[in-house]
C-alpha cells in the first residue's frame, strides 16, 4: 500500500469520519484537518493526527499540507440555508479557502487532490438523468461556490486531480441535531422523538440518495488510480457523478419507514419553498466507465438502520 500521508479536510465530519476510517484500515497514514464547528472529536489512532483550525488561514494550511502526499478536500459548509444567510461565508470557506489550499499544496509538493464537489451545480434539471455533460446552472451560494472551488481545481491540468459530484449522502453518523444533516436524518430523528414530519409540497419530489459507503469507495478508487497512474490515470483532470442512479419520493421514504415500525407517522405538509429543487436523478456511468466504480449498498436496508 502507497506510504504517503493523505490530508483529508473536513475529515471530522459526517463523510470525513467514514473516509478518515477506511484510509486508516487500509493502512495509510492520515492527516485530518477541521475547525470542528460542526466535526466530531475522532478516535485515537497510532497513524492519525489532528490539526484543529481554520483552513483559510494560511499558516494553517502550511501545517496541515507538511510532508503530505495526497489531499481529499471535504472542508466546507454544507448548509444551504446558511449559505444563503452568510454569503461571505460561504466564498471564504467553499470557494476562496479551497482555492488557496490546492495552490499551497501543490507548491509545498502534493502530488493528487481531490475535490468533494456537488450535485448542486446542475440547479433545477432540464432533463434527467443528469450526466457531466448536462448543463450546470447553481441557484444558490452553495452551488455557486463549489462550482468556483471545482473549477479551480480542475485548472491544474498538468497535475493528477479530479473532483466528485456527490448526490444525496447518507448514512449512520449525521449528527441528528445539525443544520448539516440531509432529510433521511431529520426524517428519522423526528420519528424516533414522535415528532410529526414536515414536507414543503406534495411530497412527490424526489432525490437521489447514495450511501456513504458507496462514497467513501468511489474515493478510495479514485485516489489509488491517480497515485497509480498520475496524469495518465482515468480520472485524472475530470469530474464524475456520485450517485445511486436511482430516484425516490419523499411519500415513498415515509411509506418504508412506517413500515419499519408498523405505524403511521403524521406529516404536515406545507407550502413548496422558493427554488427548491423537485427532482434529481444521476448517472454514474462516467465513472463506472473509467475505473469501474458503482454503487453497491442497498438502499432500502441502509434506510432501516437510521431507526
Amino acid at each position: 500500500m502507497e506510504s504517503g500521508t493523505v490530508l483529508v479536510t473536513g475529515g471530522a465530519g459526517f463523510i470525513g469520519q467514514h473516509l478518515t476510517s477506511a484510509l486508516l484500515s487500509q493502512g495509510r497514514k492520515v492527516k485530518v484537518l477541521d475547525d470542528f464547528s460542526s466535526g466530531t472529536k475522532l478516535p485515537n489512532h497510532p497513524s492519525l493526527t489532528v490539526i484543529e483550525g481554520d483552513m483559510s488561514e494560511l499558516s494553517v494550511r502550511e501545517e496541515a499540507l507538511h510532508e503530505i502526499k495526497s489531499v481529499i478536500n471535504l472542508a466546507a459548509i454544507a448548509s444551504v440555508p446558511l449559505c444563503e444567510s452568510k454569503p461571505k461565508l460561504s466564498s471564504r470557506v467553499n470557494h476562496l479557502a479551497a482555492q488557496e489550499l490546492f495552490k499551497d499544496a501543490f507548491r509545498l509538493g502534493v502530488s493528487t487532490i481531490i475535490q468533494a464537489s456537488t450535485s448542486a451545480l446542475y440547479g433545477i434539471p432540464n432533463e434527467l438523468p443528469l450526466t457531466e455533460k448536462s448543463p450546470t446552472k447553481p441557484i444558490g451560494n452553495y452551488g455557486l461556490d463549489k462550482q468556483k472551488a471545482e473549477e479551480s481545481l480542475l485548472s491544474f491540468h498538468e497535475r493528477p486531480v479530479c473532483a466528485l459530484r456527490l448526490f444525496n449522502v447518507f448514512g449512520l453518523g449525521q449528527k441528528r441535531d445539525s443544520p448539516y444533516s440531509g432529510v433521511l436524518t431529520i426524517f428519522s430523528d423526528n420519528i424516533t422523538k414522535n415528532i410529526p414530519l414536515k414536507i414543503f409540497g406534495d411530497g412527490h419530489q424526489s432525490r437521489d440518495f447514495v450511501h456513504v459507503n458507496d462514497v467513501v469507495s468511489a474515493f478510495l478508487l479514485c485516489l489509488n488510480d491517480l497515485e497509480t497512474n498520475g496524469t495518465n490515470s482515468k480520472v485524472s483532470g475530470k469530474k464524475f457523478n456520485v450517485c445511486s442512479g436511482n430516484s425516490v419520493t419523499l411519500l415513498d421514504i415515509i411509506d418504508s419507514f412506517s413500515s419499519f415500525r408498523n405505524s403511521e407517522i403524521e406529516v404536515n405538509f406545507e407550502s413548496p419553498r422558493e427554488g427548491d429543487i423537485l427532482h434529481s436523478l444521476g448517472s454514474f456511468d462516467f465513472l463506472n466507465n473509467q475505473i469501474d466504480w458503482k454503487p453497491s449498498e442497498n438502499f432500502i436496508q441502509r434506510l432501516r438502520e437510521l431507526l
